[in-house]
């Protein structure tokens, strides 16, 4: 676009249906046509709009479900591979290397463990209703005196 030049309505609709999903703006100005300038100043009107904000989080909470999903599949297959026999070793075997991988899909099983936890904690609806807790940190010094900070 040419400086000074008011960029189409239906390119930056075109832009921000891109930049919706790629969250790039370099990668959206390319992949509509508008130098990356014009694109960043699209951000910067987008970043204040609470339409696209609101569709920004709608995205984000179907990513997030979409990749917990996969996680849980992961786990499982990773579960399943854990609770097989480990491998056999052939009797009379000399140098052949035998790589047990089950270490490896209890360590996966785990992350995914941890990850389930920390997503239930996000998701705790008193979580939000509790709000900011005050935590008093009390400081004593060589002369015994207490400072409380809160």
């Amino acid at each position: 676009m040419t400086r000074g030049v008011q960029t189409p309505e239906e390119k930056v609709a075109e832009f921000r249906a891109h930049y919706l999903w790629s969250g790039n703006a370099t990668e959206s100005a390319k992949a509509v046509g508008i130098p990356d300038r014009t694109a960043r100043d699209i951000v910067e009107r987008l970043v204040e709009d609470p339409t696209f904000a609101a569709d920004r989080r709608k995205l984000r909470v179907q990513a997030l479900d979409e990749l917990v999903s996969m996680r849980m599949r992961v786990a499982r297959k990773a579960l399943e591979r854990y609770e097989e026999e480990g491998p056999e070793i052939p009797e009379g075997a000399e140098g052949v290397t035998i790589i047990d991988k089950r270490p490896d899909h209890g360590r996966l099983v785990m992350d995914a463990e941890k990850n389930a936890h920390n997503l239930a904690k996000m998701d705790d609806p008193e979580r939000d209703q509790a709000g900011t807790k005050s935590v008093t940190i009390h400081i004593t010094g060589p002369s015994d005196k207490s400072v409380e900070i809160d």
